[in-house]
């Protein structure tokens, strides 16, 4: 696998091989990211925004392969904040007790009337918050992205030369074979 090519590029093809090392890769940095924002400083976060750009890359090339926009990559963008989503909903209460006990507090203060008190809360308990729900952070991510990329994987590839190029991927030399 062409680690450039794979993460960098958005032309082209990759199969679902290529497709499942780079997810693997991007996975990896964006837990090592999550975690250190969660335990370090919420300023880590901003490492996830260029991530964007390489989950963009490897999506839109697996989509290339069977002959698909890359546009498409924002349904599975759409999928992943819904599951994200419905998976933190779930797992908080189980995962990240005192974090869920804290989010009742705030909600309190909002069902209150006192938005400006709840949102002064929140931000006052940012890091707390952050570090007591990191484990359902990494779990709900980790749930999310599995899917999407088996989903990702799964799709079928064209055979032949499509308007996206070979199959096969990059014609470039193979880094880490």
């Amino acid at each position: 696998m062409d680690v450039k090519y794979v993460l960098l590029s958005s032309n082209g093809r990759i199969g679902p091989r290529d497709f499942g090392r780079g997810l693997i890769l991007l996975t990896g940095a964006m837990m090592i990211v999550q975690i250190a924002a969660g335990l370090v400083s919420p300023a880590f976060g901003m490492l996830q925004y260029p991530l964007i750009f390489s989950y963009v890359c490897v999506f839109g090339k697996r989509l290339h392969d069977g002959g698909r926009s890359a546009w498409i990559y924002l349904a599975f963008l759409a999928g992943y904040f819904v599951i994200a989503t419905l998976a933190s909903a779930i797992l908080l209460p189980v995962l990240s007790p005192q974090a869920f006990s804290m989010q009742g507090e705030f909600q309190k203060l909002a069902q209150a009337g006192d938005f400006a008190a709840a949102i002064e809360e929140m931000a006052k308990h940012a890091q707390e918050l952050a570090r007591a729900s990191i484990l359902t952070t990494i779990a709900s991510f980790l749930i999310a992205s599995g899917i999407l990329g088996l989903i990702g994987a799964r799709l079928r590839s064209d055979p032949s030369i499509n308007r996206f190029g070979p199959p096969g991927g990059s014609a470039q030399s193979d880094t880490f074979s």
